[in-house]
């Protein structure tokens, strides 16, 4: 009996959207901040809205692949 791969059974799977969200809250800030016509609120909450958005759409990614190549129903 073949385990098919899950989100849970590898570590670099669960990292991955971790590491895509923090890049994006870096670059929403340091993009946001740059302009130097925002105040603090906004760039936080750029950043915020980045890094929940980078998160979700990685986990969404990856569910849907790991659910193409593990999802064949071979037992």
């Amino acid at each position: 009996m073949l385990a098919s791969m899950s989100e849970t059974d590898t570590p670099i799977l669960r990292l991955i959207p971790y590491l895509a969200a923090i890049s994006a809250a870096i670059f929403a800030g340091l993009a946001m901040a740059g302009t130097g016509e925002s105040n603090l609120l906004v760039t936080v909450v750029a950043a915020g809205v980045g890094y929940f958005g980078a998160y979700y759409l990685a986990k969404l990614i990856i569910h849907a692949i790991v659910t193409r190549i593990g999802g064949d129903g071979q037992d």
